[in-house]
């Protein structure tokens, strides 16, 4: 194995998805060209090699989503208990203010202020995590995608080529 694919491992043992993909993107146009046909030859280690680590660097991917997904979901749970809070304190404001008959009034003001301010920020936060969700989602499976199409596309080549010689070594007998 090559020392830069070895290099594809961070500090925390993830594989980078992206340098892999682009790892047998090179591989595929570093490859030897078949004499009058578009097809390719890799070196099959190297490429068995690439594959392995994309093996591994797609649960890592998958694994960071569901962080995120956990990140997202505390994020909820922190904004519902601030949430709580708030309208904790608009019960004992409302309470303490409807015990003095000539602010009730004001109470219920202030009151509905306060759980409408804590509704819009609950549903602005919530907002905000969803997007940011489903852009790490599409960034993952993106480059699952493409990781698979040029994983296909080399096996293809690759087969083809093989096929090719075999046609070729039959017809030479």
């Amino acid at each position: 194995m090559d020392d830069r694919i070895s290099r594809t491992t961070s500090q925390n043992g993830a594989t980078d998805m992206l340098y892999l993909v682009d790892r047998l993107e090179e591989l595929v146009s570093l490859g030897k060209r078949v004499p009058f046909s578009t097809r390719v030859m890799v070196e099959e280690e190297e490429f068995l090699a690439l594959v392995d680590q994309l093996r591994v660097a797609v649960p890592n991917e998958i694994k960071q989503a569901q962080r995120v997904i956990k990140e997202r979901e505390r994020i909820i749970a922190e904004a519902q208990d601030d949430a709580a809070d708030i309208l904790d304190q608009a019960n004992q404001e409302a309470d303490r203010l409807v015990s003095e008959s000539a602010l009730m009034a004001e109470t219920k003001r202030r009151g509905e202020e306060i759980l409408r301010r804590a509704e819009e920020e609950q549903q602005r936060t919530q907002g905000e995590i969803d997007v940011f969700i489903m852009q790490q989602v599409q960034l993952v499976e993106d480059a699952v995608h493409r990781g698979t199409a040029v994983i296909q596309e080399a096996a293809d080549d690759t087969l083809e080529a093989i096929h090719e010689l075999k046609n070729q070594v039959t017809q030479e007998r």
